[in-house]
């Protein structure tokens, strides 16, 4: 028996199991599909209602992309029987090396998500004065980025609150008569932000 006979034995012996394995792989690749056009309609969707850009949803547009298509990878070799023992090795170092990662700017992605909520349930917007109640900490709402908002106190000085205390405080707000959106103001390059036009004093 020579070496090409062998190679069509051995072909011929693991034909039926890839055969058997392709529907379930065409799954795979169709449900990863389905799933990325969701994401992205959603994506689109959370920029549409928060007037944010494009631009500031591409980031997670693309690694919502990526952590699909190596999952979809993944299975589809699982299913063809490949050997995961040294890929899994490799992506459980990688995943502990985001986890660390994730833990150390765990407050910037706190901060962000904060913020997108934010901007969903619009508890204030640029002008009004806001306030914790049961602390000395209020002011006029000047600028809001996607870490911290400004106030300015009634002595002129800043405070920069961290978007996330805002869901762990009590919050007296009071309207202003002319008030900038939160969409408008985040949307606006620094360099083009204003400030909040002053309430009218007696």
């Amino acid at each position: 028996m020579n070496l090409s006979s062998l190679h069509l034995e051995h072909f011929e012996q693991y034909l039926p199991r890839l055969l058997a394995a392709l529907p379930v792989a065409l799954l795979v690749i169709l449900g990863a599909l389905a799933l990325s056009f969701v994401v992205n309609r959603a994506l689109t969707l959370l920029s549409n209602k928060t007037s944010l850009s494009h631009e500031n949803v591409a980031p997670f547009r693309k690694i919502m992309r990526v952590l699909i298509a190596i999952a979809a990878l993944v299975l589809i070799l699982n299913v063809f029987g490949f050997s995961l023992g040294g890929l899994w090795t490799i992506l459980s170092t990688v995943l502990a090396m985001v986890a660390i990662g994730f833990v150390a700017v765990w407050s910037v992605l706190s901060n962000t998500l904060c913020t997108f909520i934010i901007l969903l349930s619009r508890p204030f917007a640029i002008g009004d004065e806001v306030g914790f109640a049961g602390e000395d900490v209020k002011g006029r709402v000047e600028d809001m980025n996607f870490i911290y908002t400004t106030l300015r106190c009634d002595d002129g000085s800043l405070l920069q609150i961290p978007n996330n205390l805002f869901f762990q405080r009590v919050v007296r707000r009071r309207p202003s008569s002319a008030p900038v959106s939160l969409e408008t103001q985040l949307n606006r390059p620094a360099l083009q932000r204003t400030p909040a036009p002053s309430p009218a004093r007696g």
